[in-house]
């Protein structure tokens, strides 16, 4: 059988959850079946490919997705021949986006759709692009995989699709995270923090993730507390900041907000492990990695109490509304005096983090797959 993946998401080092979920799932479905071939088509040549593998062929279509009308170009015009060309058997698209002219059986993975909910969050160009194709990408596709049960009644509902259709491939935890060793969290603290406490966001910074009521929440907590705990932002920045900037601006602990820009899997572990608590409110999430990673570290979560966020942390958290920058101060508060309760929190959150693998999400991808293919196997 040969399946084809849009690669234009698959790096070594990914930035973002749709690009893990691609690196992670696709490497392992891979060298799990070694019986069929894989055809990774993408849009850009690699230095250093990224995966290796007897069963893989890389395809380029050297036209750079760097907009809506060239997503259109590749997708539709470009693509679907070079899936003829390839006899491909089935089409796996990890960021959502499929053509609509081939008859090719696809699988788009879906993982949230905050363009419908919050369609002024996104620039200008994505968001109709999205409001239109999405629609059309889940009502063509043989099965929609997304990430969580929240993504899944939310495409059900609003683009009238069976739910019987969607599969629920939630994403994993990488090996790599762990309880700090010790002495660990005291010499993280020391290197970024001069020796103080510190709560962390962990995200790419745009407007869902909702960056600038942490960093209100932080100023009410630190006004109303004799506590000298330091904001440690950790991401980059991605579209539409401006309020994250003014937030700072505004605040009069600005010089206690600290951004460590992208950081890799190891120095995250230790930023997690080390942190008071992470702090994590978007207005909508399809699952939230940054929650189970940090729950595998045992480090206690404050998170939204909307979307997918309960229902991936399991309970196992301190909840407040994405608007409430007075209650994510108070759970800041709790956090900072209540060592039972943090102690609670992490041991619920390793035990809750364990639901969670990337070899897990790639069986259930496999078995997406294999509905896509045999759907009287889904009877």
């Amino acid at each position: 059988m040969v399946i084809a993946v849009n690669a234009r998401t698959l790096k070594r080092s990914p930035g973002d959850g749709i690009g893990w979920f691609t690196h992670e799932v696709i490497r392992r479905i891979i060298a799990d079946h070694p019986e069929h071939r894989f055809v990774l088509i993408s849009d850009r040549r690699y230095d250093t490919l990224p995966l290796a593998g007897d069963n893989i062929e890389y395809l380029i279509i050297p036209l750079r997705n760097v907009h809506p009308a060239i997503w259109y170009l590749w997708h539709e015009l470009l693509l679907p021949g070079v899936l003829k060309k390839v006899k491909a058997d089935l089409y796996i698209a990890p960021d959502g986006l499929m053509p609509l002219r081939t008859s090719v059986p696809c699988i788009p993975v879906i993982h949230d759709l905050n363009h419908e909910h919050r369609p002024k969050d996104i620039p200008w160009s994505e968001r109709m692009y999205y409001r239109h194709y999405f629609p059309l990408f889940a009502a063509k596709a043989v099965r929609v995989a997304t990430v969580s049960d929240f993504s899944a009644g939310d495409i059900s509902r609003i683009y009238g699709i069976d739910r019987k259709k969607i599969d629920v491939v939630p994403n994993g935890v990488a090996d790599i995270f762990s309880p700090p060793l010790p002495g660990e969290a005291e010499e993280t603290r020391k290197e970024y923090c001069g020796g103080r406490p510190y709560f962390l966001f962990v995200s790419n910074f745009s407007p869902r993730k909702n960056v600038e009521t942490v960093i209100k929440a932080y100023d009410i907590f630190r006004r109303e507390s004799r506590n000298e705990h330091r904001l440690l932002l950790a991401g980059r920045r991605l579209y539409l900041t401006g309020a994250i900037d003014r937030a700072i601006e505004d605040s009069p602990y600005s010089q206690d907000i600290i951004f460590t820009g992208s950081v890799g899997r190891d120095v995250l572990r230790r930023l997690y492990g080390a942190a008071e608590a992470l702090v994590f409110v978007p207005w909508l999430e399809g699952f939230g990695i940054p929650v189970v990673e940090a729950q595998r570290c045992g480090t206690p979560c404050i998170l939204s109490d909307t979307s997918s966020l309960p229902e991936v942390s399991g309970g196992a958290a301190l909840c407040a509304g994405p608007a409430g920058a007075e209650a994510i101060a108070g759970a800041m508060a709790r956090l900072a005096t209540d060592e039972a309760l943090r102690r609670h929190l992490s041991e619920q959150g390793i035990l809750n983090s364990q639901r969670y693998s990337w070899d897990n999400a790639a069986k259930k991808m496999w078995d997406c797959i294999t509905s896509a293919l045999n759907p009287i196997h889904d009877a």
